[in-house]
């Protein structure tokens, strides 16, 4: 990877470490039971100690070794780009100041008799207006450019990865999981092992605006949606929501896993999963129906894809998809993609322009 700022220019190894661990950090998992269920009414069917909470970590912490030096740039870019919208502000206000002086000029005597008065008001017009403009190119070009090689091995792991997202973005159902945490199943009545808290996740097609590529990245919420996760060809960007932090994590360090969960849904159903099972949300210990409760009911068991990230810079996170089968998709060509990155055969160039101080 190569970084330009101002004439100053550094190589970043994306290969010097990291290769076995990319190729352990993928994997699949089936699960066979009824092994995930919603939300209970009451907390005492908890089993404690078994809690696992998803969406933590600092960002500021999250950034690998070896990409420090690009953090840097992202944050010097970040500063210039706060710094020129303070300025584009001003700079419209000076416009609009000078326009509502010029347009009361005209209604004096003294504007009707001197041709001087006026030409120095539209001067002043015409002045902040070019800064505006001039100070919008700025912003325009304050981004950092970043380009892959794709006529490298890396092109086609890379296409599979963004078809397998694009179908993975159109599931009927996606959530993010914040807590996962084992039941008591006898006394909760119930077939499932594992409780889950979840919100609705949206996946998308697009960049952070300070990062231009040819191809808008992937792009899905992460930490309870206080941050937004990018995926490139090489590496992800995490950026929380104010932008005051940045991460970037090498993509062979991340650690991505596909589970294939049967999930018992007590919520709408969504139409594109496919329904493995019905059980009671009541049951006996043989799963037949528990009498004892006059509301009882039937519930289905869907299977849904689950997928995993994690590093070891504190970024843990857990999704769930109704569309099981790109969900495995999407983890197999991250996978194939990590593979590739871990020989060293992918170049990559990155930088930012020059700006007027």
């Amino acid at each position: 990877m190569f970084i330009r700022k101002t004439g100053v220019r550094t190589a970043i190894d994306w290969s010097t470490h990291g290769a076995d661990r990319a190729l352990s950090g993928t994997r699949f998992q089936l699960l066979g039971d009824f092994g995930r269920a919603g939300p209970l009414p009451t907390d005492r069917f908890l089993i404690p100690g078994t809690r696992v909470d998803f969406g933590g970590g600092d960002v500021a912490a999250m950034t690998s070794s070896g990409l420090s030096q690009f953090k840097e740039l992202l944050i010097a870019t970040y500063m210039r780009e706060r710094e020129i919208r303070a300025d584009i502000k001003k700079a419209k206000l000076q416009h609009a100041i000078s326009w509502t002086a010029r347009a009361l000029s005209w209604g004096t005597l003294l504007s009707v008799v001197s041709k001087s008065l006026r030409a120095k008001a539209d001067r002043a017009v015409a002045l902040r207006k070019a800064q505006v403009s001039t100070l919008g190119g700025n912003l325009a070009a304050s981004r950092i450019s970043i380009s892959f090689d794709m006529e490298t091995a890396v092109a086609d792991p890379h296409r599979h990865m963004l078809q397998a997202f694009d179908q993975l973005a159109i599931s009927e159902g996606s959530w993010a999981l914040k807590t996962s945490q084992h039941i008591d199943r006898v006394k909760a009545r119930s077939m499932s092992s594992t409780v889950v808290d979840r919100i609705v996740a949206r996946l998308a097609r697009r960049t952070d605006p300070l990062v231009d590529t040819a191809d808008l990245p992937l792009s899905l919420p992460v930490q309870n949606g206080r941050s937004t996760a990018y995926f490139y060809p090489g590496f992800v960007l995490v950026v929380d929501v104010d932008r005051s932090n940045f991460a970037i994590i090498d993509l062979k360090e991340l650690d991505i896993s596909y589970t294939s969960v049967r999930f018992t849904e007590s919520e709408r159903v969504p139409t594109d999963a496919r329904l493995v099972g019905k059980v009671w949300a009541k049951s006996n210990k043989d799963g037949s129906r528990d009498r004892r409760f006059k509301d009882n009911r039937e519930l289905p068991v869907m299977l849904y894809g689950e997928l995993g990230l994690k590093t070891s810079t504190g970024l843990n996170e857990a999704f769930m998809f109704s569309r099981s089968e790109p969900c495995e998709a999407f983890v197999r060509a991250i996978g194939e993609l990590k593979r590739v990155l871990a020989t060293g055969a992918v170049p990559l160039s990155a930088g930012s322009k020059s700006l007027p101080k």
